[in-house]
């Protein structure tokens, strides 16, 4: 009915025990991780600030509507939308001066 038969030799003892004190002392026996080249960019967390953001109502439904339709927060559509007209509307105060 079954076929008892093993595809590799059952392991030694020492074997059995170099297992047993890898699994008890969580050595990591997977190979070393890739160093990143130096072409990636690494990403760093830059600090937040809170801030409160009183918009009519009629806009805050619209938000929550994009927000449930691509599954993003609120916060984060905010920041994609006032991100470019941020930085444009900073540079066009320094080409002022």
């Amino acid at each position: 009915m079954s076929n008892n038969s093993f595809n590799k030799p059952p392991l030694s003892p020492s074997e059995k025990e170099k297992k047993a004190e890898a699994f008890i002392g969580f050595l990591d026996t997977s190979p070393m991780p890739v160093k990143r080249q130096s072409s990636e960019r690494v990403l760093e967390k830059e600090k937040t600030k809170s801030f409160v953001l009183r918009v009519p109502e009629s806009l805050y439904m619209d938000l929550k509507e994009i927000a449930a339709l691509t599954s993003i927060s609120i916060n984060s559509i905010c920041l994609e939308l006032l991100r470019p007209s941020i930085k444009k509307k900073l540079k066009e105060l320094k080409d002022i001066e």
